[in-house]
């Protein structure tokens, strides 16, 4: 065994100036790409009643000069936001154009209640779907907010996201068996993902605000106030929807660095979901990133489960399908081919997987490939005093099985911003051509390309986090259904 320890990975902000934190950088340098031109619009449209538009677009205004900070003693973990606005390090502002603003009617609304649950959600989507649908018929903005309406807030089983101004997800305390990794997507209803579902045929990416984003109160007159999904500071929930609206508008924030000697590398995450409709079938799925962050999704053929084996793989042919598939949308995105492949899998390779994808990877005249396994590790490991080990501890047990904390005391924060023992990554090394150390950093890297938090420590690269978020739209797509290739459209 080996104990390790890599060093908090910088990015890439304006003017290529590096930082090791997203809220610091971004003040001090502004977004990756601002460069030198004049400041920008997010031309955007807002879908909800008239008392959660003027709530939201109130905020949205006192927001533009600042947000203070809140009283701590880990100043770097709760920074004041510091605006959005021609002035601000984002250079940019928002244009809410009147005619691109559309009131839901009080009537219909109230018709809800009457409704069976399943009733009223379906009725719900196609409600704000219409009027979204509306928006991009007369107008086409960068992004459309929907302020939820109480009355169709009670329709939504989800937690809130970050952006949403939900604080970071704790660990779970429980280990979750192989086919839990895999298939994190049931087959209950919600609706905020049914409605990113419903209008990704309109190619308009949209931004879900809850109530108590902007209004604090709102949490607690839903009845909600138990501490389930507790709700960040003000200065914090800024943060995160001003850049996750930034990013919707096709802006990039910031990217993980990387050496001009490195190969050009194509990180991508491959993962399954479940259909709606109970049976034992999943979709297949790739997310595809550069070093950039810059990302497109592929859809797969659809994956019969074994009796034998609850953990779905793919075929031989279906692995050569996904990943020849992936290869190609990354040129085309891109504009170039990548010279070596990073594949991250929650589940173990069968040799028939193995071979599809180094088929692949040998058609497309690639020099080098890795293939990992990353899950969460049982084992801990523990440090003298209060606070658990460093992020970026790493324990290598032999050549292809390490532990490596991506969640874990930092010090920039000076703490651990967790509420439990926080868990590693394991990573099983199934076919490697670079070494596990260098692998280890790529992995530590991608975590902190998280568009919806701006808090660094995230648990997951982005290659596996972001399959839940798309794998939870996407249940709710039909077979010859459009799919989006950006991010932006799932988050």
């Amino acid at each position: 065994m080996k104990l390790d320890f890599i060093e908090e990975p910088e990015l890439e902000f304006g003017g290529l100036r590096r930082h090791v934190d997203i809220r610091e950088g971004l003040k001090q340098f502004g977004p990756l790409d601002i460069g030198d031109s004049a400041p920008r619009r997010i031309r955007a449209g807002i879908v909800g009643t008239k008392q959660t538009m003027d709530g939201l677009q109130q905020w949205f205004e006192r927001c533009r000069n600042g947000v203070a900070a809140k009283a701590s003693k880990q100043p770097n973990l709760f920074p004041s936001f510091p605006g959005f606005g021609d002035e601000s390090p984002f250079r940019t502002d928002f244009d809410f154009d009147a005619s691109l603003c559309r009131v839901l009617p009080a009537r219909d609304l109230r018709a809800l209640a009457q409704q069976s649950h399943y009733k009223a959600l379906f009725d719900g989507v196609e409600m704000v779907a219409s009027e979204i649908r509306a928006i991009t018929e007369h107008g086409r903005p960068d992004v459309v907010l929907i302020a939820l309406p109480p009355e169709l807030l009670g329709l939504d089983d989800e937690e809130e996201e970050d952006s949403d101004g939900k604080a970071s997800s704790p660990e779970p305390q429980e280990r979750k068996s192989a086919e839990d990794e895999e298939l994190a997507f049931g087959t209950d209803l919600d609706l905020r993902n049914m409605l990113k579902a419903e209008v990704m045929k309109f190619g308009q990416p949209i931004q879900i605000v809850l109530p108590a984003t902007y209004d604090p109160a709102a949490k607690a007159r839903s009845g909600n106030a138990d501490g389930k999904g507790r709700l960040q500071d003000e200065a914090t929930r800024a943060w995160n929807i001003h850049t996750a609206l930034y990013y919707k508008a096709n802006y990039r924030p910031w990217r993980i660095t990387r050496n001009y000697s490195d190969l050009k590398t194509c990180f991508v995450g491959v993962s399954f979901y479940r259909s709606l409709d109970k049976a034992n079938l999943v979709t297949s799925m790739a997310q595809v990133y550069d070093e950039r962050g810059e990302g497109v999704i592929v859809r797969g053929k659809p994956v019969q489960l074994s009796k034998d084996d609850p953990v779905p793989h793919l075929s031989s042919a279906d692995a050569f399908a996904l990943i020849d598939h992936a290869l190609k949308e990354y040129r085309k995105e891109h504009k170039h081919s990548p010279a070596r492949l990073v594949l991250h899998k929650s589940s173990n390779y069968n040799a028939a997987e193995l071979e599809g994808f180094n088929r692949a990877v040998d058609e497309q005249g690639l020099e080098t490939a890795d293939f990992l396994v990353i899950t969460k590790a049982s084992a801990k490991l523990f440090r003298e005093g209060r606070y658990p080990p460093l992020r970026g501890t790493m324990l290598s047990l032999d050549s292809r099985n390490h532990l490596l904390y991506t969640r874990g005391s930092v010090p920039y924060y000076a703490t651990y911003a967790g509420l439990y023992v926080p868990r590693p990554l394991k990573i099983q090394i199934a076919q490697g051509d670079e070494s596990p150390r260098k692998l280890a950093e790529e992995i530590l890297a991608l975590t902190k390309l998280n568009w919806n938090n701006t808090q660094f420590d995230g648990g997951m690269p982005i290659t596996l986090r972001v399959a839940r978020d798309v794998g939870k739209v996407l249940k709710y797509v039909r077979a010859d259904g459009v799919v989006q290739p950006k991010y932006s459209f799932y988050m």
